[in-house]
């Protein structure tokens, strides 16, 4: 059940300056104007080597957890995931493994990067202040479509990343083009 999960989640090593930067961003310019609307929120921040930066963010509304050994039990018991990246490049590995545990991810554009996630279906894709907050919001509150976000953001994970479909696509990759012993190899 959707209601029985609480709060926000972020997670990331701060050793990369994105995270980092991402946290700050959020608390300073997001959270503002979600708790106008949702005044219980707790956004918990997960990630080793946690500088003095986001520590010093802590309050009611922001728990700076640093390095948890099994994050499990926060993507079981968050409602939405977080991942407001302002720079950085590739795929990003948080935002998947939220999908993974079945959290709908609210992220910006830059979050959402090498994933082919489509904003509405398979993530809330934000990239100013008040388009996250209102996602976040939106996401939060909408339990249907918390329950939809989520599992088509899963099938999709299955769909495109998983090891059976990396196994299917090498397979036709290798049965376009079989692999052939050279004659001095014989």
């Amino acid at each position: 059940d959707v209601y029985k999960r609480q709060g926000l989640m972020f997670i990331g090593g701060f050793w990369h300056d994105p995270n980092e930067d991402a946290v700050i961003y959020f608390v300073n310019e997001i959270l503002p104007l979600i708790t106008g609307q949702l005044p219980d929120i707790v956004l918990h921040v997960i990630g080793s080597n946690m500088p003095e930066s986001i520590r010093s963010l802590a309050s009611e509304h922001v728990k700076p957890v640093g390095y948890v050994p099994d994050v499990t039990g926060y993507f079981e018991s968050c409602r939405v995931f977080v991942s407001p990246l302002r720079f950085g490049a590739g795929m990003k590995g948080k935002v998947g493994q939220s999908i993974a545990h079945g959290l709908p991810v609210v992220t910006s554009s830059i979050g959402a990067e090498g994933m082919m996630l489509e904003n509405g279906r398979t993530a809330l894709i934000a990239d100013t202040p008040k388009d996250t907050a209102a996602a976040i919001v939106r996401l939060y509150t909408d339990e249907a479509l918390w329950e939809r976000v989520g599992s088509d953001a899963l099938q999709h994970l299955e769909a495109n990343f998983s090891v059976h479909s990396a196994e299917s696509r090498i397979a036709k990759i290798f049965s376009r083009h079989p692999v052939t012993t050279p004659v001095h190899a014989r």
